[in-house]
């Protein structure tokens, strides 16, 4: 039927945009999946959901945005860091974690860098660190420097806890 089509083809836009984004961050910029899934996994949640801003606008890429909620939601909500390793999680939090929970820090991230400097920061992430590996402390420490800010606070909230 037309709605099962229309879902079809909206699961795979979003499933092509995200495997897309990987050419940028795990593919040029490659990283530790293993100790960093966030790294990897969440950012390229966060760079599909800016392909649905640049593609879509602002109203209709809240829709990918709720389905953070909704992967975060099947954990509660937990406030588990997003910067463990990945056999930290157990089976039922991994998704939720990294794939709700994790691109949910990029969007505070970016609310407290401004849209210029988190813009700033991703193209000098992809310049510094291209065709080799970076870690999360790298990408954190660039961070603060394109902001010039202090961002101890969020990273604790979010990534570390």
């Amino acid at each position: 039927d037309a709605d099962s089509d229309a879902g079809n083809l909206t699961f795979l836009e979003a499933v092509v945009a995200h495997e897309v984004a990987h050419q940028w961050f795990f593919n040029q910029v490659m990283s530790d999946q293993v100790r960093e899934p966030w790294l990897d996994e969440a950012l390229v949640q966060y760079a599909t959901y800016l392909y649905y801003v640049d593609r879509y606008g602002e109203n209709n890429a809240q829709g990918f945005v709720q389905s953070w909620y909704q992967r975060w939601a099947n954990v509660d909500q937990a406030l588990i860091p997003i910067g463990e390793p990945a056999g930290a999680y157990t089976r039922e939090e991994y998704g939720p974690i990294i794939y709700g929970r994790g691109p949910l820090f990029f969007e505070a991230l970016n609310a407290a860098m401004g849209d210029e400097s988190f813009t700033l920061l991703l193209s000098a992430y992809a310049d510094q660190y291209r065709w080799g590996i970076a870690y999360g402390r790298e990408f954190t420490d660039l961070a603060e420097e394109t902001c010039a800010c202090n961002l101890s606070s969020l990273l604790a909230h979010w990534v570390n806890e």
